[in-house]
């Protein structure tokens, strides 16, 4: 009709991040923050690494009761309890178990010591919770390659992976449209804090791990919230206590 305006649709946020599995969610996560080529090797170091954190976090004293827990495996997690619960002796615990269990010694290799960690924490969890084997994130690792969410670059010694570069320009657009959104609750708000109050409308809009996905830290604003991905969750904690 003569003088009506074009209605102009707005781009559908991309729901991918809620198709893939916790552990497809990890390596893609790890490879957005990272943005380079990296090895198939390092994915599972970081990967099981942050599963490891998490798991030693949740197995609580009692589930260690009337169960036979490898002492490595048993310092490990009172040393990296403390190290999260007591500021105070964050920087001594945080310097041993760098050293006991993220060095190299005489006793025992770097991937000997993540391994039997691994290991030693599948026997305790119920197997929901069991830490990814190297099989489980290889096979990962071929699905998102598949789906052309990553890509693989082979030379005469070392295969690399990164991000496919076709898929990263939409996680761009996608990227950009929620941060847009994100001002516009900012600009429409009557809070005193625009910027918590903005986060808070895009949380009751979108799940927790599509905003992470995309790269919006919404638990910058809203403190007493945690990431969700292991590998968001334990990022300065990997920059810490270990050589990734």
């Amino acid at each position: 009709m003569e003088g009506d305006k074009a209605v102009v649709v707005p781009p559908q946020i991309d729901l991918l991040p809620t198709y893939l599995t916790q552990l497809e969610l990890e390596v893609m996560n790890l490879l957005l923050s990272q943005q380079t080529e990296v090895i198939p090797k390092y994915i599972e170091n970081v990967v099981q690494t942050v599963y490891i954190f998490d798991r030693a976090m949740i197995i609580s004293s009692w589930e260690r009761q009337d169960r036979e827990i490898d002492l490595f495996l048993k310092e490990f997690i009172n040393l990296f309890q403390t190290y999260k619960k007591v500021p105070t002796e964050r920087e001594i615990t945080g310097a041993k178990i760098r050293l006991e269990y993220f060095t190299p010694d005489d006793k025992m290799p770097v991937e000997k010591k993540r391994l039997t960690l691994v290991a030693e924490i599948n026997k305790i969890v119920p197997k929901p919770l069991a830490i990814p084997s190297h099989n489980s994130i290889k096979t990962r690792l071929l699905n998102l390659e598949a789906h052309k969410l990553i890509d693989r670059k082979t030379t005469i010694t070392k295969t690399f992976l990164q991000i496919n570069f076709s898929f990263y320009q939409h996680w761009q657009e996608v990227h950009n449209q929620l941060v847009a959104e994100f001002e516009r609750y900012k600009r429409e708000s009557k809070a005193t804090n625009k910027d918590l109050d903005g986060m808070e409308a895009m949380l009751n809009k979108y799940p927790n791990i599509l905003l992470e996905f995309y790269d919006i830290e919404y638990w910058k604003y809203l403190t007493n919230k945690e990431p969700t991905s292991l590998v968001l969750k334990y990022k300065e904690d990997l920059m810490k206590l270990t050589r990734y």
